[in-house]
């Protein structure tokens, strides 16, 4: 029999409800296929010292009413807009609940931008196709700050997110979990704020069927790295008596439209492996090249002694990714520069108008050992083993 189909809208990128923009990370897990192995068979800092001199005798007061640089934060100034602010916020939030995408639209400016890349058109139809998969889709947020600055603000929120949903050859209703932390910019137009772009910094979810709704699992990763270094993520599994179970980890840039990665299962192990010892699915990766935040997705799939599918966990976490900035020579240092020595020696060598001999101020370059391969052949066979001890299954 057929393996499960987990279709492309299963995980798609959550929502982050405060600043309201559905993140790519969560409907990037929407587009999640797994290519189960033929033989499983399925059914269905410290504050500086204040400045002083010789005449000042008194630490340099902070102007009354101005908290910018209080570590209390901006307490009583602006309340009016903040107050303002968090009305509009609570107003999108109910609209989102009411999957009314028109009213959801209307907060955004035109030249709305994210830090994934989207724009205003970009969110509207990943927010509809994550409605799409999850017809009770509902959102909690609670803000964290607002800060207001002149005509802009910015919100620091954590939301949470919650639904259902269906997939081909499973019985039960799939649960949708998520949270995310970030930031929402918004910019007064006029009389009215809106939201010109966000940021999302923090991002799990989870979506299970089955008796992996039950399954105690974790997917840790990284939440940083720089771009083209490796880094590793790991997948942790308890069983539940008489089951074993395959996975798969994998990476993808977040872009949009976003691709659903391809992936072979490998096996985790059963209950029965070692008792005593948690089945374990690790991976090193690459970042990519481009700048791309990247989506982390992990895969449990439960199978019974008939290889009968009993339940599948799928997992997410953001990656974002920073530019590797080149390396900045330091012009002042002193040391000797192997060249400067070549150079001396082609001046001592030849008289005023004439050219060195051929060869004469080539640099000795050091044989390269038989046995030694170069680096980016062993980085390059280093990601092609990518897991750690973990086999395909078959």
């Amino acid at each position: 029999m057929a393996p499960p189909h987990i279709p492309g809208t299963i995980l798609t990128v959550i929502p982050h409800m405060k600043p309201f923009t559905i993140s790519l990370a969560l409907t990037a897990a929407l587009g999640l296929t797994i290519s189960c192995l033929s033989a499983i068979t399925c059914p269905g800092a410290e504050a500086a010292e204040p400045a002083t001199t010789a005449a000042a005798t008194t630490p340099i007061a902070t102007p009354a009413g101005n908290s910018d640089f209080s570590a209390e934060g901006d307490d009583k100034e602006h309340a009016s807009e903040r107050k303002e602010i968090e009305g509009i916020l609570n107003n999108i939030e109910s609209q989102w609940n009411a999957h009314d995408i028109k009213a959801v639209m209307a907060n955004y400016a035109d030249d709305y931008y994210n830090n994934d890349g989207l724009d205003k058109k970009a969110v509207q139809k990943l927010t509809e196709d994550f409605w799409k998969t999850y017809p009770d889709a509902h959102s909690v947020s609670r803000t964290k700050e607002i800060r207001v600055d002149g005509n802009f603000a910015t919100v620091e929120s954590r939301d949470t997110a919650t639904g259902t949903t269906k997939m081909k050859d499973m019985n039960s209703l799939g649960e949708l979990q998520s949270v995310s932390e970030g930031q929402q910019y918004l910019k007064r137009l006029g009389n009215v704020w809106k939201i010109i772009g966000d940021r999302i910094d923090y991002e799990k979810v989870k979506v299970a069927f089955g008796l992996a709704k039950h399954l105690n699992a974790s997917f840790t990763a990284p939440e940083q790295v720089k771009a083209g270094k490796l880094y590793a993520a790991k997948l942790e599994v308890n069983l539940p008596p008489g089951l074993h179970a395959v996975g798969s980890i994998t990476n993808q840039p977040l872009v949009f439209p976003q691709k659903s990665p391809q992936e072979k299962t490998r096996r985790l192990g059963s209950s029965s492996d070692e008792p005593d010892q948690t089945p374990v699915l690790e991976r090193v990766m690459s970042a990519n090249k481009d700048n791309h935040n990247e989506l982390l997705s992990a895969t449990v799939i439960l199978v019974n002694p008939n290889n009968s599918v009993m339940g599948v966990s799928l997992m997410t976490r953001r990656l974002n990714v920073v530019p590797d900035q080149p390396e900045i020579k330091d012009d002042t240092t002193t040391a000797a520069n192997p060249s400067d020595d070549a150079d001396k020696f082609a001046d001592s060598s030849t008289k005023a108008g004439e050219e060195p001999a051929k060869g004469e101020v080539e640099k000795a370059k050091p044989e390269a050992s038989k046995d030694e391969k170069p680096k980016a052949e062993t980085e390059k066979e280093k990601l092609e083993e990518g897991y750690k001890n973990s086999p395909p299954s078959k």
